[in-house]
């Protein structure tokens, strides 16, 4: 199955209560080959997954979301969620 930008698009717009376990992938079966370039990757994981906004993880659905035109890293948004979770005494 092609991927398409309109149906990223659909599934990215799904609410969470209207996801259903069996229309999702797990996320313990995704495998990605870190030997291979950015853009592999990425069709890799869109070809493995039924929707890549939204994975099995266990017995919850986890919903995933991105924040467009983001300057922070990955790396420092744990950072900042780390500092918020931390009461200094």
């Amino acid at each position: 199955m092609q991927v398409t930008l309109e149906k990223l698009w659909e599934q990215k717009e799904i609410p969470i209560m209207e996801l259903r376990r069996e229309m999702l992938s797990d996320a313990e079966e995704v495998e990605i080959d870190s030997s291979k370039n950015l853009n592999q990757r990425v069709l890799s994981f869109l070809e493995q997954v039924k929707n890549p906004f939204a994975q099995n993880v266990g017995e919850y659905i986890l919903q995933i979301g991105y924040l467009e035109g983001a300057e922070d890293s990955l790396d420092d948004r744990m950072v900042l969620l780390a500092r918020k979770q931390t009461v200094i005494i």
